[in-house]
């Protein structure tokens, strides 16, 4: 499962803008009607205006497996990292990688993630062509096992490591993960921001079904069998 488009809602389109393209300087592809798009790696992530919107996201870049300590090098000039117990590196050893969070202009949670299991070291210095694509989005509910069932039966995905909890469950693999959690349950690390269902749509390429809505819930899956993204609108 590789996540190749990712669209999130936002109040300020202008102060995104900012933060992607000249903190994180990531390219902007196209920016109109309302949507601005920028090209994360294998990823276009989208921010769509909605006047009065309220709500954060969260969600992760992958990073090469070898390059953590220089993408924290990197992203420490740019913008404050969050800290947990004084800690702003965290080392998943279950998963076998390290992290690391902050927030963008609209308080969004934004993770850096080296999973060390996977083939993508690189040699080149760390830059933000270093970012190789959108790997994890949250998504939250009131009832985790229904949702992850869902996913599941329609999108032919598993759970990553383990059973998951009725608070917490990946689903997905490596190179792209659902974070399905309990409503209202904190965003790690030490955020204070609690996750609440807000609409997500998000472009696969690899996954087994069409175009589908989770039940109830305002998230829309695609799939993306040419390996694509999906083209920003007018």
């Amino acid at each position: 499962m590789q996540i190749t488009e990712l669209r999130l809602k936002t109040a300020d389109l202008e102060s995104q803008r900012e933060f992607y393209a000249h903190v994180l300087r990531l390219p902007v592809i196209a920016e109109r009607g309302g949507r601005l798009t920028l090209q994360a790696g294998a990823t276009q992530l989208v921010f769509e205006y909605e006047a009065g919107w309220r709500g954060h996201y969260h969600f992760a870049f992958d990073l090469p497996q070898n390059q953590f300590a220089a993408a924290r090098a990197w992203i420490t000039q740019r913008t404050p990292l969050i800290k947990l117990d004084g800690q702003d590196s965290f080392d998943f050893k279950d998963w076998n990688a390290h992290s690391l969070y902050f927030f963008d202009a609209a308080s969004n949670i934004v993770e850096f993630i080296a999973r060390h299991n996977q083939p993508n070291a690189a040699s080149a210095p760390f830059s933000e062509r270093s970012l190789l694509h959108i790997s994890e989005i949250g998504l939250a509910t009131d009832d985790v096992q229904a949702t992850v069932a869902a996913l599941q039966s329609r999108l032919g995905l598993g759970i990553y490591d383990g059973e998951g909890s009725d608070a917490f469950t990946a689903v997905g693999g490596e190179d792209g993960l659902f974070i399905v959690v309990q409503r209202g349950r904190a965003w790690y690390p030490n955020t204070g921001i609690a996750a609440a269902v807000l609409p997500v749509t998000v472009a696969l390429a690899g996954a087994s079904a069409g175009g589908y809505s989770l039940p109830g819930l305002p998230y829309t899956i695609r799939s993306d069998h040419e390996h694509q993204p999906l083209s920003p609108t007018v």
